[in-house]
Formats: structure tokens, C-alpha cells, sequence
């Protein structure tokens, strides 16, 4: 598998764009918004997962989480997506251990990320910290991986 780090005009900006309207709206919402305002920082990247010059998944990092409390934990995992024909191989897995190594990389030692999921990021090393809001109001946990 390929990763391969997105530009506003790189050649896979635009298909995973079209690959997130129509399989998740919100993610897409949210790619258009940053890549609208995109500037020169570390933050946010958003990486795709290639093989066989198609698009598997694509996670992204960002500086800091919409989650209240969380002042001084960075960088976070902020959202993780396999396409639905690729589901059930297990590109996630690869795709979070390329985040974290692509992270450590950086020269982070940790690795941050919010859900509501439970029982899957702990397969992948990550500790639940606490339980937090996010600023709209919503529950959720955030968890680390040392890296």
C-alpha cells in the first residue's frame, strides 16, 4: 500500500472528495472546509491510502480536537475512513499504524484520538485518558498512544 500526503491541488484531492460525498457527507463537509482554508502549517494532513492506484481509505491529523478540556494534547487522529468496497480487509489497521509512525516521524511522542467507540482503538495500543464533550455538546472519549 501507498500513502501519499494531499495538497489542495494534488491529484487525489479531488477523488476523495467525490468518494466522501457520497459515502460520508460530514468528512466531506469538513475536507472542503480545510482544504478552502488550507494554509502552510503542520496541521491538518490529511493522508490517502492507494493500492493499485485506487483509493482504499484516508485518515487525517489535526492539531487539536473539538473536544472540551483537552488543552495540551496534540496531535489527534481526526478521522479514519475505509471505503466501503475496501471494508473487511483490514486497511484500518495499517492506516492508524502508518498515522502513528507518520506522527512519531513528526517527533510527537503521543498520538490522541476521540470516539465512541469501544473495545477497537485498544487492539491498536491506545489508552483511554477520559471521558470528555465535544464543543457542540455530544459525549465522547478521548484515548493516547504512546508512540
Amino acid at each position: 500500500m501507498q500513502f501519499k500526503t494531499i495538497t489542495k491541488t494534488s491529484r487525489w484531492t479531488q477523488p476523495l472528495l467525490a468518494l466522501l460525498k457520497a459515502d460520508w457527507p460530514d468528512a466531506y463537509q469538513w475536507l472542503t472546509d480545510v482544504i478552502d482554508d488550507w494554509s502552510l502549517t503542520c496541521f491538518p494532513q490529511i493522508i490517502v491510502a492507494l493500492e493499485n492506484g485506487a483509493i482504499v481509505g484516508y485518515y487525517s491529523l489535526v492539531e487539536k480536537e473539538l473536544v472540551k478540556d483537552t488543552c495540551g494534547y496534540t496531535p489527534w487522529l481526526g478521522t479514519l475512513f475505509v471505503a466501503p468496497k475496501y471494508r473487511g480487509r483490514h486497511y484500518s489497521p495499517q492506516l492508524i499504524e502508518h498515522a502513528c509512525q507518520h506522527v512519531k516521524q513528526m517527533g510527537y511522542q503521543s498520538l490522541f484520538l476521540a470516539t465512541n467507540l469501544t473495545d477497537y482503538y485498544e487492539k491498536f495500543g491506545f489508552q483511554k485518558v477520559a471521558s470528555g464533550v465535544y464543543n457542540w455538546g455530544e459525549t465522547t472519549a478521548f484515548y493516547k498512544r504512546t508512540l
